[in-house]
Parts: C-alpha cells; structure tokens; sequence
C-alpha cells in the first residue's frame, strides 16, 4: 500500500538521509526519524502512542540493535512504501516477539491483528510457518515473515532443483540431513536457514 504523496516525500527524505551515512555515525534523531515515518503507514493507529513508544525502544536499545533495524528499513523499503512496514516496525529493537497492548503484534498484510482485550493475536513463528502445517486459524509473526521471505529468496536462487516444493510454498522443510533441500540450504543458505530455525515459540 504506498503512501499519500505527501508521506512518501518526507519519508523518502528520511530513508536517503539513512542511507547516505555510516550506521556507525548515524545519529539517535536518524533511527527514531525511521521508526516515526512507519508509524504513519495505515494499521498503525491501533497502536497507542506509536512513534513515541518505537522511540523509547531505539534510545534504550544497543548500537548493534539499532544497525540490525536499520538494515531492515532499508532491504524492504521501508522508507518509500508500506507493504513491508509490519517487518520493519517489528525489528525495531523490543519488538521481537508478543507484547501486550498490540505494540508489537503479528499483521496480516497492513492490518494489526489486536484482540479485542488490547492484546497481541497468536502469530506463528518462522520455524511454525517453515515446518509444521497451518491450519489457518493464526497469522505469520511480522518478524517470522521477514525471516522466512529471506530463507525463500535464498533458497529458490541457489537451491531451485532441490527446494521446488518448498518455492513454490507446496512443502514444508525438514531438519532431516538425508532431505536434499535442507542439505543445500545447509551448504547455501546457512545465515537464513539459521535464523528461521531459530525463530521458535
């Protein structure tokens, strides 16, 4: 869903202002400037006090965890369009998992799934969505999204012969060493295979 014109400029000024400085130099204002800027994207005025609560996880968050946001926005394109915002509202630092009060809650395309106590929908975890089957009651966790569409990429550009079914979202994977898809992501796509197995309950 792109943004009203007027949105997508600030916003576009934002992602350059990221993109052409060092995460190493970037300044606290740069990193809640992004965060502020998803905020404005629709779904999110579910969330009471979006952009201040995102900023107060940025300023208490690690270096190393403000980078990790930051290449976030940036490989989705956070900063022009809001189809990918849920993923990259959900890796700014604190939002990893289930919070109360709907502040880090799975999203269904741009919708937030909030209950209505004001709490968090169950969301399924990369590793649900990879190896056990659905049964359509439950949404991808934003972040589990995100890993899973990184695993999917990796694996239908390196690993197409043996991951067809898996590309084609038909087969689930399996940590079977005899398996020849999971032994090519083994050998091919490690980093986000690793990170999608990781990503459990």
């Amino acid at each position: 869903m792109k943004r009203p014109l007027g949105v997508r400029i600030a916003a576009i000024i934002v992602a350059f202002g990221l993109a052409g400085g060092c995460a190493t130099v970037l300044g606290l204002d740069g990193y809640q400037d992004a965060a502020a800027a998803l905020c404005t994207c629709p779904g999110f005025e579910q969330i009471t006090s979006c952009a201040t609560r995102a900023q107060a996880r940025i300023t208490a968050a690690s270096e190393a965890e403000r980078t990790a946001f930051l290449d976030t926005f940036e490989k989705k394109q956070c900063g022009t369009i809001c189809e990918h915002a849920a993923e990259c509202y959900a890796a700014i630092p604190g939002c990893d998992g289930e919070k109360p009060g709907c502040e880090c809650c799975p999203w269904n395309d741009s919708v937030l799934m909030c209950s209505t106590s004001d709490t968090c929908q169950t969301c399924r975890t990369c590793f649900q969505v990879a190896t056990e089957q659905g049964n359509g009651m439950t949404y991808e966790c934003a972040f589990g999204r995100g890993r899973l569409e990184d695993l999917r990429d990796c694996a239908c550009s390196v690993c197409t012969d043996d991951c067809t079914g898996f590309c084609q979202n038909i087969e689930l994977l399996t940590a079977d060493p005899q398996d020849t898809c999971h032994t090519c992501l083994e050998q091919n796509c490690k980093a986000p295979l690793d990170a999608c197995f990781g990503d459990k309950p």
